[in-house]
């Protein structure tokens, strides 16, 4: 008769994240992980699979907590204007300073090595279209209230654009007032 877990899958997939995101996914070892967590390996790999398997839970766990701040964002009553520049502005902390300085667990996936992974690199795709569709689907909703050559498809292409090269900069510890004045320049697509 199999043991019981005697501890939160949730709170280890907390831990193997910030181990994958100050080493990345090349340089983490499951021992870090375990000496991280207090878990022994076999216990690691029965509740999560190997590295791999371990790393693409930590990424979609990851992604899917963005993706519902996203959700909640960008369905705000108002104008799609003001949602969309919540949404850029809730960045500004992840993307600019000190604690921006790690960077986005996703960008910095692109980067590491981890992307040779067929099943990181279809994560990653998914979560980027399926951030664009969000950003598509509120510009379309409210197309009224943009000019008349306005092109919600292309329009949020490139904010995805912008957030994508945001959060890779990141690492660059840029100054939120800079990162605000970026958010202004593209907010200017929105007229």
């Amino acid at each position: 008769m199999a043991r019981p877990r005697s501890f939160d899958p949730d709170d280890v997939l907390e831990i193997a994240r910030q181990v994958f995101w100050q080493k990345g996914f090349q340089a983490t070892s499951l021992d870090e992980i375990t000496a991280a967590s207090g878990i022994a390996k076999p216990s690691l790999y029965a509740a999560f699979g190997d590295k791999n398997a371990l790393f693409l839970k930590v990424l979609d766990r990851y992604h899917d907590g963005i993706l519902g701040w996203a959700e909640r964002v960008l369905a705000q009553p108002g104008s799609a204007r003001d949602a969309v520049r919540q949404w850029l502005i809730g960045f500004i902390p992840y993307c600019s300073g000190e604690k921006g300085q790690r960077g986005c667990l996703s960008i910095n996936s692109l980067t590491d090595g981890s992307l040779d992974q067929a099943a990181v690199r279809k994560s990653i795709e998914r979560y980027n279209r399926r951030l664009e569709e969000l950003l598509r689907a509120r510009l379309r909703a409210d197309r009224a209230e943009f000019s008349r050559g306005f092109d919600p498809d292309i329009t949020a292409h490139t904010i995805m654009v912008v957030h994508a090269g945001l959060m890779a900069l990141a690492h660059q510890t840029p100054d939120s007032k800079r990162v605000k004045a970026v958010i202004d320049q593209v907010m200017q697509l929105l007229a």
